[in-house]
């Protein structure tokens, strides 16, 4: 966690740099370009974050988001100009995805490229992301969450369950049910926060210590903060209809994904059925027709979402 002080940017933030990469020969900024899953800005989640929040280690990461996520689109850009005067950056070489996870280009970007080019590349980044075609439901049902899916467990730019006030889209649901933990993000639930309600199988598994420092360091609790924990997904499903407004009598509208970073192919409840059929939303497909959930023994879903 050794830093070296660079300076202070044009905003007055203090800027520094880890001493290992500082030392170093050359630094190579090797990461994904993305929106943000809580601010929006002209340089978001890429090589900028990477050299301020990252290369900052904790010093950095707590000094970028010392003013807010409403003030982060402008700490970011303004540090990294002070990073890339001072620091021994190669070049940067970012990743963007398409829809499907997939590698869809990687370009590498000399030093004094790298703030004019990064801003560019987010406009294509976006262009490529997913989305759940039909926009808008009563309930959203994400079987795994989890730090190999998102920062927060899921893509709030896909579920629509952000964080903080500064970043919008995804789906519009009222209420959204988190399933499982996937087993590589080792008790850390960070997002759970994003829910109206979990099962215990992710209550039970969850390090609380691993998600906190997080939190307190990007100044953002609401992550991290526990939902409705209920015993079983049926029950959480359950809660989540029980619980939406204005919707007595009529069908109930839900999306059930796998995560929210494979959504090629997900479920959706009878009361989308002749709508798709119809071509109301296209480049959506019916691929079966509707039939009720299965649970097990324990009450636990086990339809599958991709068939």
């Amino acid at each position: 966690m050794e830093v070296v002080e660079l300076g202070t940017s044009s905003l007055g933030k203090r800027v520094v740099l880890d001493k290992n990469a500082y030392e170093s020969d050359g630094i190579i900024v090797s990461c994904r370009l993305k929106p943000h899953n809580a601010f929006r800005g002209t340089h978001e989640s890429g090589p900028c974050k990477m050299m301020t929040v990252g290369l900052g280690k904790q010093v950095g990461a707590q000094t970028v988001h010392s003013d807010g996520m409403g003030k982060i689109g402008q700490n970011i850009p303004t540090m990294a100009e002070v990073v890339l005067e001072k620091a021994p950056i190669l070049f940067a070489i970012p990743c963007i995805e398409n829809a499907y996870d997939e590698t869809a280009m990687i370009e590498a970007i000399l030093p004094e490229n790298i703030l004019k080019r990064e801003a560019e590349l987010l406009e294509v980044a976006k262009a490529n992301m997913p989305s759940l075609i039909v926009g808008e439901g009563d309930v959203l049902v994400v079987d795994e969450i989890g730090k190999n899916y998102s920062g927060t467990g899921v893509d709030p730019n896909i579920t629509g369950t952000f964080s903080t006030e500064y970043a919008h889209g995804g789906i519009q649901v009222q209420r959204t049910a988190f399933l499982n933990l996937s087993e590589i993000s080792h008790g850390n639930a960070l997002g759970v926060g994003l829910a109206s309600a979990i099962t215990s199988k992710i209550f039970d598994v969850m390090d609380i210590e691993a998600m906190y420092p997080n939190c307190l360091t990007s100044t953002v609790l609401k992550s991290a903060c526990i939902p409705c924990v209920v015993a079983t997904d049926k029950e959480a499903i359950q809660l989540c209809i029980r619980t939406c407004n204005g919707i007595e009598g009529k069908p109930v509208r839900m999306v059930r994904i796998a995560n929210s970073l494979h959504i090629g192919q997900i479920m959706l409840s009878a009361a989308y059925y002749e709508d798709v059929r119809a071509g109301k939303y296209p480049g959506v497909e019916a691929l079966d027709e509707p039939a009720p959930l299965e649970f097990d023994e324990k009450d636990n879903v086990v339809t599958p979402v991709i068939i």
